[in-house]
């Protein structure tokens, strides 16, 4: 028999129930406070420091300032002190070509180069309608100087920053072809750049992923059914060199490859675990090995890891570079930008392999040699191409 509850013990239980709902409101609220309070307090103290740093400067240096470089350094020193490795600030025209090269679009003249023995540098590829393209530039031509600067005593990192410009700023390029000395004067301009290239080596389809954009997936697509209309049994898919960020265009073209099902989930600085990717139904049924070494890195290495754990493809090659964060871009106010550290990939099946990188199922290493010379290598040539066929054309013959 149920107990009837008077109305003065009713009232009661409200009253206790208000009481506690405002006790603990105040205390969120408290909480609350102080945290602000602390924000404001150590917002103060940084601003007041600047100011102070300013002031002195300002007082005391010998020499012009430029408002804009110190404006970019402190946003720049801002980022760098947050610890995180990933992160970066962008000045408002890196940003713009960072949104070029997510729509596959390069703002330069198409060149990329390797220092030779003699001191120039060799062109080992050059980007179809690029500028140095469109000048016939070719594979092979040897720089000699660039705004009649001599190259001898440039490094990698300098030849390379002299390589890239600012659209419509013109530079002067001198080569040397067959022992004759040309020279071209090219223009920094946007083009079209070639997200993929692929072929057929026998019954296997060979597709080489250099980056992805938001075309790649159409061009993947394309290339698959091209190379089925060719009679192609298996796929092997080419990774190395591919350090790209756009994750959400990684996912697009693993769909293809795919079965259904969660492909990833992303860990938040709340550690909550969310779905962060998805495959629809359809997908190639055909079997995929997937060629990677330790320059695959943040998409590629999650495209890698989402077709070994939901498709069963197999890596072949070396230790990937183990970037498993993911990076988000937000653009400032005046067309800058930042890149932080927003997330941390958690794959289906695969162990963390942040920092550790992916291990190859079945290994294989280049030379010193082929790796001095990895552009002259061909689908023919290739030690780890040569592996993932192989590897590529059992996983057919089993299925």
């Amino acid at each position: 028999m149920r107990k009837k509850i008077t109305f003065g013990t009713a009232l009661s239980f409200i009253f206790i129930a208000i009481t506690v709902t405002f006790c603990l409101t105040m205390i969120l609220s408290a909480r609350l406070f102080e945290k602000k309070v602390s924000n404001v307090n150590e917002k103060e103290t940084m601003y007041s420091k600047l100011a102070e740093v300013d002031q002195v400067v300002r007082q005391h240096y010998y020499t012009t300032i430029d408002d804009r470089t110190v404006l970019d350094g402190l946003s720049s020193g801002y980022v760098n002190a947050l610890g995180d490795s990933e992160a970066r600030y962008y000045r408002a025209s890196e940003v713009t070509a960072l949104q070029n090269l997510s729509k596959g679009k390069l703002i330069g003249i198409g060149l990329e180069v390797q220092k030779d023995v003699s001191g120039y540098f060799k062109i080992v590829k050059v980007d179809d309608g690029s500028p140095a393209n469109i000048a016939e530039i070719v594979k092979g031509d040897m720089i000699t100087h660039i705004n009649d600067t001599p190259v001898v005593s440039f490094n990698t990192e300098k030849i390379s920053e002299m390589l890239k410009g600012s659209e419509g700023v013109g530079i002067k390029i001198n080569y040397l072809r067959d022992g004759e000395e040309k020279s071209a004067q090219l223009t920094f301009s946007i083009y079209d750049l070639p997200t993929i290239s692929y072929t057929i080596e026998g019954t296997v389809g060979y597709i080489k992923i250099s980056t992805f954009a938001d075309k790649t997936a159409g061009e993947v697509d394309y290339a698959v059914k091209n190379l089925i209309s060719q009679g192609a049994t298996s796929f092997v898919i080419d990774l190395r060199f591919n350090q790209s960020k756009e994750f959400q265009y990684a996912s697009e073209v693993a769909d293809i490859f795919a079965k259904e099902g969660t492909t990833m989930f992303a860990q938040y600085i709340d550690d909550s675990k969310k779905v962060l990717y998805t495959s629809d139904k359809e997908s190639v049924s055909q079997p995929v090995s997937i060629i990677v070494n330790d320059t695959t890195g943040y998409a590629a290495e999650m495209f890698a890891v989402i077709l070994k754990d939901i498709s069963g493809a197999k890596l072949v090659g070396t230790k990937t570079m183990g970037k498993c964060t993911i990076q988000t871009l937000y653009r400032l106010s005046d067309g800058s930008g930042v890149e932080i550290t927003t997330a941390r990939l958690v794959p289906v099946s695969t162990p963390d392999y942040h920092g550790v990188g992916l291990l190859p199922d079945y290994e294989k290493t280049l030379s010193l040699d082929q790796e001095l010379n990895f552009y002259d290598l061909t689908i023919e040539t290739d030690p780890q191409i040569r592996r993932a066929i192989e590897v590529a054309q059992n996983m057919a013959s089993f299925q």
